[in-house]
């Protein structure tokens, strides 16, 4: 089954399921650096929002041999479990006196991202721009909303104006997290052998990671967005000042960086082909950030970029 068919299958036997409690339609939503998904909305009759149900890794469970009946019950169970978003509170929250409590901000590509950039307040960083977006939580129910240059207007402000409302929510609401490399490691171990972990063979297999370059990852709590974490205030100076070094920051994706002390004999070329190949290989076209590295100075509290254009940093 081809790709289109697939998605007309899926949307016309939900829309049978569900008959008249909802309707069920098939929505092309973008998402970051130009990227398009398909997204499945089933819209309750008394109700103008509707969570969407992005299809395009449930067609890769179909090619792996998931069957259809599979498929549209893993969905429907999706449906069931997330409550749909009270739609007064959902207006409330676009409101500027709610919306300052649930700002927050995120780092993209602003190359691969000229066209969304024209609809959106951003700030320049190096190569980077600095957009925002409304974050909701309360526990049982999570959404989050791109600020669009119509609600800037409606709010009467300036991107300069939404960026210190935005660092310290994102302080607050997803405050940062770095793990060391050989940490991340052992808990994946630990979780996937289960039984069969053997805490001495882990430990002699990280020593030789420990003896090669140490690698940190810096994210936030939620581990969405967390490459934002370099802009916030001392983050990057406190962790080179430990370090006692200089830092190399490779962007692994919009979600997270890796730190490492940068010694001064490392090979920025090969370091720069490094993550432009992970990113071809491994990480997703939306959750891409960079194709190069930056260099964080720490006496200069600045980051750089191979070109040697630099931006300084929160302090």
């Amino acid at each position: 089954m081809v790709y289109k068919s697939f998605l007309e299958t899926v949307t016309s036997r939900l829309q049978i399921l569900m008959g008249t409690q909802a309707e069920v339609s098939l929505r092309q939503i973008p998402k970051n650096n130009g990227v398009i998904l398909d997204g499945l909305c089933i819209s309750r009759p008394e109700s103008s929002v509707a969570p969407a149900i992005y299809l395009n890794g449930y067609y890769e469970q179909f090619q792996a041999g998931v069957s259809i009946d599979s498929i549209i019950s893993d969905i429907l169970a999706v449906y069931q479990e997330n409550s749909h978003p009270d739609e007064t509170r959902f207006r409330n929250f676009s409101s500027l006196p709610m919306a300052r409590r649930h700002l927050v901000f995120r780092l993209i590509s602003t190359e691969a991202n000229r066209d969304f950039l024209q609809t959106v307040p951003h700030l320049p960083f190096l190569d980077l721009s600095i957009v925002f977006y409304l974050l909701f939580d309360d526990g049982t129910t999570c959404f989050s909303s791109s600020v669009d240059n119509e609600q800037l207007q409606r709010w009467n402000m300036k991107p300069e104006e939404l960026l210190p409302l935005a660092r310290a929510n994102s302080l607050s609401l997803l405050p940062p997290v770095i793990r060391s490399m050989t940490d991340v490691v052992r808990d994946m171990a630990m979780a996937h052998m289960g039984e069969e972990y053997d805490p001495d063979w882990m430990e002699s297999l990280l020593a030789e990671q420990r003896s090669a370059q140490p690698l940190y990852i810096l994210t936030n709590t939620a581990e969405l967005n967390g490459a934002g974490c370099i802009l916030y205030p001392g983050q990057l100076k406190k962790f080179a000042d430990a370090a006692g070094s200089d830092l190399i920051v490779l962007p692994s994706s919009i979600h997270e960086v890796l730190l490492t002390p940068d010694r001064g004999f490392s090979h920025y070329s090969s370091l720069n082909t490094m993550v432009s190949q992970i990113n071809e290989e491994e990480v997703r076209r939306e959750d891409r950030l960079a194709d190069h590295i930056y260099l964080y100075s720490r006496e200069n509290n600045c980051l750089l970029t191979p070109e040697g254009d630099w931006a300084p940093v929160p302090a």
